[in-house]
């Protein structure tokens, strides 16, 4: 556990810890004391200025340092009186009233009681959700007009490997890859030497390219940040790391006004939720919380247990887009580990560290893997499996995959998506309407292993959704009687709504309406 320490003399503790604003599923953190160690790591998560929250304007920056001043105070106030024996500081996050650290056993049981203080966390450590795809998201076309140009994506993973050809080809930073931070070893080098997050940034915006099947991320002509959080070349990370990953991206957004980060991409993941995770993970859900609120959509995978009623972690989180994988075409029979608790076909194996191996015959495009977790709250399918993307020193694999390759996918077509709202209406999308247009105009697809259906990302069709007029719902350039018809019909017997839709949520609601007849009352034409 990155963090923990020996003390000189440890001692075992047979005292508990218990409280309720304590935030320990596993009882790692008794377990590390008793085991003997003298710190172990935590995310303090103190009381949070929730009045100056809802009145931030997270895209001014005026605005946004006044909060991030009370916050620093916060904090000041909390950490100023800890002795430096007692606490290693971490991370101190910016946007949100946290840190992070390792504690010792005595001044754990002063911050649970410190009224300041409104949880404390243990520090777990995720791995990367490991195990092409743009033809199967009706993108092939669709990116030829719109294809990231004008915006960022940011990768929290393993880092990337800038000198790659395809990633920008030179030092830190690029042409291509604009800024970022190794989290994971604390340093300003977020160079890859695992893979993981250079096979994920291929996917999401690599430059155009024609080695095998590699034919350029789906927003190939989007920017990139690298957010490592992994330590070293492993492929796990603290939440700690990924915390302070989502946080940099809010106060970096716009380091680039011409390319701002409207997109975050995690591959990484932990645990076993089976709805909405948000209490259990309070540290986590306030970055994903500012990430929204500054415009940023935030996409992470479902995992890889096979699981059909839960998710990991921080897929669960309710601001965060989970993403589940299907096979983007026929690749034959297929072996996958997955959890002993999921639903798939199974059988014992002793070749897979979970002791079960489930077995995908016959594949096939649109086919939920056997691996991905389902789960009713689940939001979203993308392509997976044995993509050509780019990889370390240069080079290319032909067989990423899991829902570590799903998530980039949905990402980079978040980013095309992001590119013709602003090119059709003048305006980014919300994170709230990026993610009910991918929902209403997604291919739905059910996972045969639990009988869930969810919608497969179609980035033709949520472009196409795109309507610059709202009152023009029947897209013949004109408002007039017509297009009353068509939203009266929209609402009693439905059809093609999409652009009835116009807050861009999944049902027709009155927002809808308001926004409807306030464009028509206007008089204002169409674009």
């Amino acid at each position: 556990m990155a963090g923990e320490s020996k003390g000189p003399a440890p001692k075992t503790t047979s005292a508990e810890i218990s409280a309720a604003n304590l935030i320990d599923p596993d009882n790692s953190i008794n377990l590390r004391f008793n085991n003997g160690a003298a710190r172990v790591d935590v995310i303090v998560n103190l009381v949070p200025p929730r009045p100056l929250m809802a009145a931030t304007d997270y895209a001014d920056r005026q605005s946004l340092a006044l909060l991030q001043k009370e916050i620093a105070i916060r904090q000041n106030a909390v950490l100023n009186a800890i002795p430096p024996a007692e606490f290693a500081l971490r991370y101190r996050y910016e946007n949100i009233a946290a840190f992070s650290g390792a504690i010792t056993h005595g001044r754990l049981i002063q911050l649970l009681a410190d009224p300041r203080v409104e949880s404390v966390e243990s520090d777990r450590i995720e791995e990367a959700h490991l195990a092409h795809g743009i033809p199967l998201m009706n993108a092939t076309v669709t990116r030829d007009t719109y294809n990231g140009v004008g915006m960022s994506i940011a990768i929290v993973d393993t880092g990337i490997d800038y000198g790659h050809p395809l990633l920008g080809g030179g030092g830190f930073p690029n042409a291509k890859i604009l800024g970022g931070h190794d989290f994971g070893d604390n340093d300003a080098d977020p160079m890859d030497c695992h893979s993981h997050g250079t096979r994920c940034a291929g996917v999401a915006a690599g430059n155009l390219g024609s080695t095998g099947d590699y034919i350029g991320g789906v927003a190939f002509n989007a920017r990139l940040y690298a957010l490592k959080i992994s330590t070293g070349c492993g492929g796990s990370a603290p939440v700690s790391a990924m915390v302070a990953a989502w946080d940099w991206c809010v106060t970096h957004k716009n380091d680039d006004p011409d390319n701002p980060i409207l997109v975050i991409s995690t591959s990484f993941g932990g645990g076993r939720y089976f709805a909405n995770c948000d209490d259990a993970n309070p540290s986590r859900t306030a970055a994903a919380n500012a990430a929204v609120a500054a415009g940023i959509t935030l996409l992470a995978s479902a995992g890889n247990g096979g699981y059909c009623d839960s998710m990991s972690a921080p897929a669960c989180v309710s601001n965060v887009i989970s993403v589940g994988a299907v096979f983007d075409s026929d690749i034959g029979s297929y072996s996958v580990c997955v959890n002993e608790n999921s639903c798939a076909p199974k059988s014992p194996s002793t070749g897979c560290s979970t002791g079960w191996v489930a077995n995908d015959n016959p594949t096939a495009a649109d086919k939920v893997t056997s691996y991905s977790n389902s789960a009713p709250f689940l939001d979203i399918f993308a392509p997976s499996n044995r993509a050509y993307t780019t990889s370390l020193e240069g080079g290319y694999t032909t067989s990423f995959g899991g829902t570590s390759a799903a998530c980039p996918y949905a990402a980079g077509a978040v980013a095309c998506l992001q590119q013709a709202a602003r090119t059709l209406t003048g305006n980014f999308l919300t994170p709230t309407q990026v993610r009910g247009t991918l929902a209403l105009t997604g291919d739905p697809i059910t996972d045969t292993k639990v009988a869930i259906t969810k919608p497969r990302v179609n980035l033709g069709n949520a472009v196409a959704s795109i309507c610059p007029c709202l009152g023009d719902v029947n897209r013949d350039g004109s408002k007039n009687g017509s297009d009353i018809q068509q939203f009266v019909n929209c609402v009693l017997v439905g059809g093609d709504c999409t652009c009835a839709n116009v807050d861009q949520l999944s049902e027709i609601t009155n927002a809808d309406l308001t926004l409807f007849v306030n464009d028509l009352l206007t008089g204002a034409p169409c674009p």
